[in-house]
C-alpha cells in the first residue's frame, strides 16, 4: 500500500506546484484583446463594440481633465488624447488618472473599445477605455503589419 501512496502524493504535490507556478496578473490589467489597427476599428465600430483590443501608434494632442471633487475632497483626474495611426486616422482614448505621456510618443494601448450613443453632436463617440499604456517604439515589423491594413 505505501508503494502505491508514496508515488501518488508526489505526483500530486508535483501537479499542485505546477498550477501555482504561473505568473500572477492582476485582474484589472489582464483583458483578453486582439491586435487591430484604428482603421480596422472606425470601418467596423459594431463589430468591435464592448471587445478588448490593441492598438499601437502615435499620440496627439493629451490633455489632463478633472473628473470633480469626490466626498472625500479628493480631486479625480482622467487624461485623453488621441492615438493614430501611420496614414494620421485617429482614435480617442480615455485612460483614469494622470497618464505619464507626452505628444508625440509611441504607445501600444490595452483597452476596451466602446462605440457609445450620444443625443448631442456627433452621434456616436467612438473611443478606447484603457487598461494598460506600454512604451512602444515603431520597428521594421510594425511598418510591414501596417502595410497588411492598406
Amino acid at each position: 500500500m505505501r508503494r502505491f501512496l508514496y508515488p501518488l502524493s508526489f505526483i500530486i504535490l508535483i501537479s499542485i506546484f505546477a498550477a501555482c507556478s504561473r505568473e500572477w496578473r492582476d485582474p484589472d490589467t489582464a483583458l483578453p484583446a486582439q491586435n487591430v489597427s484604428v482603421s480596422t476599428i472606425l470601418a467596423s465600430p459594431d463589430a468591435y463594440d464592448m471587445s478588448g483590443v490593441i492598438v499601437i501608434g502615435k499620440i496627439w494632442r493629451p490633455r489632463v481633465e478633472s473628473m470633480g471633487v469626490t466626498e472625500n475632497g479628493v480631486e479625480e483626474f482622467y487624461t485623453v488624447f488621441t492615438l493614430a495611426d501611420r496614414q494620421g486616422t485617429g482614435i480617442d482614448v480615455y485612460v483614469n488618472g494622470e497618464a505619464p505621456i507626452a505628444d508625440g510618443d509611441y504607445i501600444r494601448v490595452v483597452g476596451l473599445f466602446r462605440k457609445n450613443f450620444q443625443t448631442q453632436g456627433e452621434y456616436f463617440y467612438n473611443r478606447i477605455e484603457a487598461v494598460r499604456l506600454e512604451s512602444w517604439s515603431p520597428n521594421l515589423s510594425y511598418w510591414l503589419r501596417e502595410f497588411e491594413f492598406d
